[in-house]
């Protein structure tokens, strides 16, 4: 049931317009969000330095948090267990105040090569068309 799902809205140049969906048992919200190309590659490389070491952490922040920005989306992949699931933190910002001070905080739980077929795919949304989608956690 856990899966985070991310779309391309719209390319401009550098400038990338995200869909992303999360699901849980608990809450499904959906988000968009601009990030840069060279972003898509960089976090890329993060998942794949993540799945060389997966008892670090790895960190991905979709936007900025801070500043007059558009709303952000950022998600902290945990260390793996020791029975390969790994537990990802997603956090969506709600674009209701100027403040940019409301969340929606959850867990989405997956499994390391999930993950990292993941992360292969992501820097690829930049040279497929416009409304390719990615899953985390693919339906087998």
């Amino acid at each position: 049931m856990d899966n985070l799902k991310i779309q391309t809205v719209m390319i401009d140049g550098n400038l990338v317009e995200l869909r992303i969906d999360a699901i849980s048992e608990y809450v499904s919200i959906h988000q968009s969000c601009y990030v840069s190309d060279s972003d898509l590659s960089l976090f890329s490389k993060r998942i794949a330095d993540y799945i060389s070491d997966p008892k670090s952490e790895c960190y991905l922040e979709f936007g900025k948090k801070s500043g007059n920005y558009t709303p952000a989306f950022s998600m902290l992949i945990l260390p793996m267990n020791r029975n390969g699931h790994v537990m990802i933190e997603v956090d969506f910002e709600i674009d209701d105040n100027p403040d940019r001070k409301h969340r929606c905080s959850f867990y989405i739980n997956s499994e390391l090569g999930c993950i990292e077929g993941f992360g292969r795919r992501l820097a690829g949304l930049l040279v497929n068309e416009i409304g390719t989608e990615l899953e985390l956690n693919p339906e087998v």
